[in-house]
């Protein structure tokens, strides 16, 4: 018997009453979970197994099937203050995606879970904020092996004073403004002034989706495989609802 804490990814009907869950587990990785009778009101996991909630789930790993039955599930938290802001909502669902599709199968990922959790927290103690996607995303970018300096030009070497000049996410490469010299730059300003405030840690981006863009863009080409997030689509269009606010 397994005994984990998890942060639910996805889930999606099964039957009229019951689930498929997919969690991302703090000891065994991603693992799929056939919640029977979940719907209904009665249910003892109701809450526990919901999208985004943090829980301790127990349950009886069988390597024969890909489908597990769960035991117990006791919510630890449930997110309330970040689903209470629907961008941050938007936001936490692409990176519970991005983990589903992108993240090595089969496997422990200890460095997910606690990356993943530690994001969710902080943006449950502070609803509204504009770094913890973008932050997320470059230390996912870190911890799956792509490495990205946002602090040294990538053409002299030197390290970059105030905001850079250019960025090519095909690449990951920064450039300083002597190097751009007269060429104009690809990025949008509002994408470098974000790097900006992720590489000096103030936390304050004015316009964080054009540098979350920037790196999704980056992580997805580096991948090497393209995989359809589904997500994106809802944050677009919330994006568009809070375009005066970000």
């Amino acid at each position: 018997m397994q005994k984990s804490r998890a942060i639910v990814l996805h889930r999606y009907a099964y039957s009229d009453s019951s689930w498929i869950v997919k969690a991302l587990t703090e000891e065994c990785g991603i693992v799929s979970f056939i919640v029977k009778g979940g719907k209904r009101k009665e249910s003892p996991f109701k809450g526990a197994l919901d999208p985004l909630a943090l829980s301790e789930v127990v349950f009886r790993q069988n390597p024969n099937t890909e489908l597990q039955f769960v035991k117990e599930a006791t919510l630890i938290d449930w997110h309330r203050n970040m689903r209470e802001d629907l961008l941050t909502t938007a936001k936490a669902q692409v990176m519970a995606e991005i983990v589903l599709r992108y993240a090595p199968a089969g496997v422990p990922l200890e460095g997910e879970f606690a990356l993943l959790e530690s994001s969710f927290r902080d943006a449950e103690a502070s609803p509204g904020n504009k770094e913890f996607f973008a932050r997320w995303l470059l230390d996912t970018c870190e911890l799956w092996g792509y490495h990205l300096d946002i602090s040294t030009c990538s053409h002299c070497g030197h390290t970059i004073e105030g905001s850079a000049a250019d960025f090519h996410p095909e690449t990951g490469a920064f450039v300083c403004k002597s190097c751009l010299g007269v060429e104009t730059p690809r990025a949008k300003k509002e994408t470098l002034d974000g790097f900006y405030a992720l590489r000096t840690g103030n936390g304050d981006i004015a316009h964080p989706e054009f540098t979350e863009n920037a790196l999704l863009a980056y992580l997805r080409n580096h991948i090497g495989f393209l995989r359809e997030i589904h997500s994106l689509k809802f944050l677009s269009e919330t994006r568009k609802l809070f375009s005066g606010e970000n």
